[in-house]
């Protein structure tokens, strides 16, 4: 199983349907329905005129007063983008939301295949959506800077660095990752906290070899590239998984060492590996390799 699924919950807020976003746009407020909520336009011009998605008679009731516009009674269709212009020349845009009260739970996974301080997460969401994230230290409570998701119908990621992250140290304290997402009918935002070593996934042993010698195997591998050193430190158990000519298959453990020999008669064999102390995920297994093809290579070397 890959990484540690995390439960979130986050608040659904509700938007009128406008041009479906492209991007996480750079300023928006969050009004609560049926209220009123004052939009302010940054600029140094004090008389300004004002737009509702591209519309300059928006479907809402408006109050203009210099460089600020108070929308009343918030609802559904006075949702949407609030631009500000002096003239024909645009001088500043807000994404004004409707909050709501119905609630909506999301899964989102994480996983980091060392100790590097480098992790992925993934989470599903609307088609329309565009969502960002980013790293709070609860140490300090200093924030990173936001990273904005990768999408594709449906389905959202984002790679993260914790730079103050040493693989030689104990974790103390958890990372916290928070998530705000904007689609054309809903705001979300959660957070939530881990480890990083709860949610290491190893990358596979890499360069398994398989030779036979007599009536025994001998296997040999490497651990993942991307697993830091040294071997002392980060050592890694090691599962290999062989398999009979009628089907059987049977699994035999390796810890710290990065070869061994079996008297089994196996058909193919593949391999995983898991951090041992930090009781993480297994690794994906290694692609089978075929024992007949080493059988022969050491019957043509007689």
């Amino acid at each position: 199983m890959g990484g540690k699924m995390l439960v979130l919950v986050g608040l659904v807020l509700c938007l009128a349907p406008v041009d479906a976003l492209t991007a996480f746009p750079p300023k928006f407020q969050v009004g609560k329905l049926n209220g009123d909520l004052v939009v302010k336009c940054n600029t140094s011009e004090q008389q300004v005129t004002w737009t509702q998605n591209g519309e300059r008679e928006p479907m809402a009731e408006l109050v203009a007063e210099g460089q600020t516009l108070t929308i009343i009674g918030l609802d559904l269709p006075a949702a949407g983008n609030y631009s500000c212009w002096a003239g024909t020349v645009l001088l500043d845009t807000t994404y004004v939301v409707v909050s709501g009260t119905r609630k909506e739970g999301m899964n989102v996974s994480c996983q980091a295949v060392s100790y590097r301080g480098s992790f992925h997460c993934s989470w599903t969401g609307p088609h329309s959506a565009v969502f960002r994230t980013r790293l709070t230290h609860s140490s300090d409570g200093s924030l990173g800077k936001w990273v904005p998701a990768a999408s594709h119908q449906g389905q959202f990621s984002a790679n993260f660095t914790d730079p103050t992250f040493c693989p030689f140290a104990e974790e103390l304290r958890p990372l916290q990752l928070q998530l705000e997402g904007l689609s054309d009918n809903s705001y979300l935002n959660f957070s939530t906290q881990f480890f990083i070593h709860d949610i290491v996934r190893p990358d596979p042993p890499q360069n398994l070899t398989v030779q036979r010698r007599g009536q025994q195997l001998h296997l040999a591998w490497a651990p993942p590239a991307s697993w830091p050193l040294p071997k002392s430190y980060f050592a890694l158990l090691y599962r290999l998984q062989y398999e009979f000519p009628n089907g059987t298959q049977v699994d035999k453990y390796v810890e710290s060492a990065e070869e061994t020999r079996l008297q089994e008669r196996a058909r193919r064999v593949r391999i995983s590996c898991q951090d041992p102390y930090a009781n993480s995920a297994w690794s994906p297994w290694s692609a089978w390799q075929d024992v007949g093809a080493a059988r022969q290579h050491w019957l043509r070397a007689r």
